[in-house]
């Protein structure tokens, strides 16, 4: 039980996070006097930034269920520091799964979690930047062809 309310926490505060930089970024990206490219180039790696913290936030989780203790663990060739359930929160977020990490426990049900929530926040930035080329794919910035 303990295990899907952090799942749902989890998912929830991605959302939010999420939402808010890509709300944030798009109130004050089309007030920058900054060509269409850099537009896009800000908006994209404010949308990594979020994704970063998605990352993060699951590193802590994990983190904070190991030493909670009866939830499992990461187990691998490596050590159990932040650096290591980030690691492993990237390479499960984006579902590369990599296997030197490899989780037991009911931590394994927020790894599988962690995956999905991954891939709908991925599919949540494509169409977001998908609209956002749209929008400023036609400004000026763009050099006018010679005509021959």
């Amino acid at each position: 039980m303990l295990t899907a309310l952090v799942c749902l926490v989890l998912v929830a505060a991605t959302i939010a996070i999420h939402y808010e930089v890509l709300r944030f970024t798009s109130n004050n990206l089309t007030h920058l006097r900054v060509p269409p490219r850099m537009r896009i180039i800000i908006m994209l790696t404010a949308a990594l930034v979020s994704h970063l913290a998605h990352c993060l936030l699951y590193a802590v989780a994990f983190l904070w269920l190991e030493r909670l203790g009866g939830f499992g663990s990461i187990d691998g060739p490596v050590g159990h520091d932040l650096g290591d359930a980030f690691y492993f929160s990237v390479t499960s977020y984006t579902t590369l799964g990599i296997g030197d990490l490899i989780p037991t426990g009911a931590i394994r049900i927020i790894a599988g979690v962690s995956a999905l929530n991954g891939l709908v926040m991925v599919g949540w930035t494509a169409s977001m930047t998908y609209l956002y080329m749209e929008k400023f794919w036609h400004l000026k910035g763009r050099r006018p062809r010679k005509k021959r």
